[in-house]
C-alpha cells in the first residue's frame, strides 16, 4: 500500500472547515502550561508522527489544539489509552473521525468511532477508495 493512500482529508468537527493542506493539517496549538502558542502542522498521513512548528514542544508536554478557522477546541472528553492525556479529534471527510493524543511523544491515536471491526474496515476502504466486497 503506498503512503499516498493513507493521506487523511480532515475537517473541523465544530465548523466543518476543511483542514488538510497538502501533506499537513495546520492547527492552532497552545502548550497546556500556557508557555507557548503557535501553528502546529501535523502530518496528514495516518501513522506519521512528524510535525512542523516554530514552537519548542518538550517531550511529554501536553498541547491544546483548536481549529484555525473557528478557534474552537478540538479536545474531546476521552483520554488516551496509552498515557491518559486528553485526546483531540478531527472528522474524516469520508466518514468517521480520527482521535489523537495531545501528549508530545505519545503515539496514541485511533481511526473510527466504531466499535465494530467490519465498520472499521469499511472506513479504511472509504479512505483508500477501495471497493467493499
Amino acid at each position: 500500500m503506498s503512503k499516498s493512500l493513507l493521506l487523511m482529508e480532515v475537517s473541523c468537527p465544530k465548523c466543518g472547515a476543511d483542514l488538510t493542506e497538502g501533506e499537513y493539517i495546520p492547527l492552532d496549538g497552545v502548550l497546556a502550561d500556557g508557555t507557548g502558542h503557535s501553528v502546529v502542522k501535523l502530518s496528514a498521513y495516518f501513522g506519521d508522527y512528524n510535525l512542523e512548528t516554530d514552537l519548542k514542544i518538550p517531550d511529554g508536554s501536553i498541547m491544546n489544539f483548536s481549529c484555525p478557522k473557528c478557534e474552537e477546541s478540538l479536545t474531546i472528553s476521552s483520554t488516551c489509552g496509552a498515557c491518559q492525556a486528553p485526546l483531540a479529534s478531527l472528522d474524516l471527510k469520508k466518514g468517521g473521525h480520527v482521535d489523537f493524543c495531545t501528549r508530545r511523544g505519545c503515539r496514541g491515536h485511533a481511526l473510527g468511532g466504531f466499535g465494530d471491526v467490519n465498520q472499521m474496515i469499511e472506513l479504511i476502504n472509504r479512505i483508500t477508495d477501495t471497493p467493499n466486497y
